[in-house]
């Protein structure tokens, strides 16, 4: 092990190196905990260096440490896999299709005979490894639903999410193992001026027991059954939520919502975005 893995696992609260299923299993609930789906590190780097670049794994762990930061999946599920092999386990990157193929990343683990879906980077509960041979598995969360089975058409690995209003979305991951290199042109293509990552507000978190989800100006807390919707009306709420749903009170959310301002050129308050 090296430093930069053992300030990834001080990162996660883990002493020691986790082993085995159980192993696994902490791994995945504490990174999900500990490191936030967000957009906010993108929007930094495109502001301060005027175009878009992959994230190096120094970066990503200072944000998590410096600012309470964390990453979408070009960051999270990539960078596990990284700490995952150093750890000793066997884990492969895979691509999965969205609107675009290998638009998405995803982690296959194997332990032993058994081979389990790992993803940290979709804004998704999958607080636990999901063992394949015992397809199809769902997980509920507030008022949604997350279904993983086997996709008849291509083969891959489905999974797809159901909300409380029946509209579905999700991936479909497949072999095979891919480089992390292998992404580096979507990741480029994540910052063009109409990308999704640049014209929008995201953070997601996934607690023990509850997440929270922030699409711009809304905010959903999925707990015990039920997803509850708040709309936030000013920077002030904003940042309330950040530190106190998120637990994020380092992050630069006055910064960010700046630049996004001035990327869309209309008031995030007031304006279109997240309307």
């Amino acid at each position: 092990m090296t430093e930069i893995f053992d300030q990834y696992l001080r990162l996660l609260g883990i002493e020691g190196c986790p082993s085995g299923l159980h192993g696994l299993r902490t791994l995945v609930r504490r990174h999900l905990s500990c490191v936030p789906f967000e957009n906010i590190s993108k929007l930094l780097l495109y502001d301060r260096e005027r175009t878009g670049r992959v994230t190096a794994m120094r970066e990503f762990l200072d944000g998590i440490e410096d600012w309470d930061l964390g990453g979408t999946c070009y960051t999270n599920n990539p960078y596990l896999t990284d700490l995952l092999r150093a750890l000793g386990y066997d884990a492969d990157l895979l691509g999965a299709d969205m609107s675009r193929p290998n638009v998405h990343t995803c982690i296959r683990v194997r332990i032993g005979p058994a081979a389990y879906h790992v993803d940290v980077g979709f804004a998704a509960p999958l607080r636990e490894p999901i063992r394949l041979d015992g397809l199809p598995a769902e997980v509920d969360e507030g008022s949604n639903r997350y279904v993983l089975d086997w996709d008849r058409g291509s083969g891959g690995l489905r999974l797809s999410m159901f909300s409380g209003a029946g509209n579905a979305e999700g991936y479909v991951a497949h072999e095979p193992a891919r480089p992390r290199e292998f992404f580096d042109p979507v990741v480029l293509n994540s910052y063009a001026p109409d990308a999704w990552f640049l014209n929008r507000l995201r953070i997601s978190r996934i607690f023990d027991g509850y997440s929270v989800d922030l699409i711009d100006r809304k905010l959903w807390r999925h707990e015990g059954g039920e997803t509850s919707v708040t709309h936030l009306a000013s920077m002030a709420e904003l940042k309330a939520a950040v530190e106190g749903q998120f637990r994020m009170p380092r992050c630069p959310i006055e910064r960010a919502v700046a630049i996004l301002e001035r990327i869309m050129g209309q008031p995030f308050f007031g304006g279109a975005a997240g309307a």
